[in-house]
């Protein structure tokens, strides 16, 4: 690289350090950095694009959580009364023993889903969070 960097450490479960070490082997990426940092730039685009939101919107927020991480389930629940007015339905799908994924219709705002996204992203036992913008005629 020619342009200055900076270094940072990252902490990650085994299982997730040895996907990324079979994404690097299958020769996709030199190395882990380069791998990491094409996954950064993945990251920021798609926050970026989840925040500053504005207008009337609908849409989907999806959200994979681990159900039996303490409160989780009970917070999500919780933010459905809170956002009633923004939130039109929910699917609950249980993945597995451990995993749900959530995939919550909205319809609102812009400003009021961001803060619905700002509520759920911190939630402890959350893997991931995506919202899914559409166009819808009015």
């Amino acid at each position: 690289m020619s342009q200055d960097v900076d270094r940072m450490s990252v902490t990650l479960p085994p299982s997730l350090l040895a996907e990324l070490d079979d994404v690097v082997a299958d020769g996709e990426y030199d190395s882990r950095s380069e791998a990491t940092r094409d996954a950064l730039r993945a990251f920021v685009t798609e926050f970026n694009q989840q925040t500053g939101l504005s207008g009337s919107l609908s849409g989907t927020v999806v959200v994979l959580y681990e159900h039996d991480h303490s409160g989780v389930t009970e917070e999500m629940t919780e933010l459905q009364h809170d956002f009633t007015e923004t939130i039109i339905a929910v699917h609950h799908v249980h993945l597995g023993d451990h995993l749900c994924l959530e995939s919550i219709a909205v319809d609102g705002t812009g400003e009021r889903i961001e803060e619905l996204l700002s509520r759920i992203r911190p939630l402890k036992g959350v893997h991931q969070v995506k919202l899914t913008v559409v166009e819808a005629d009015r």
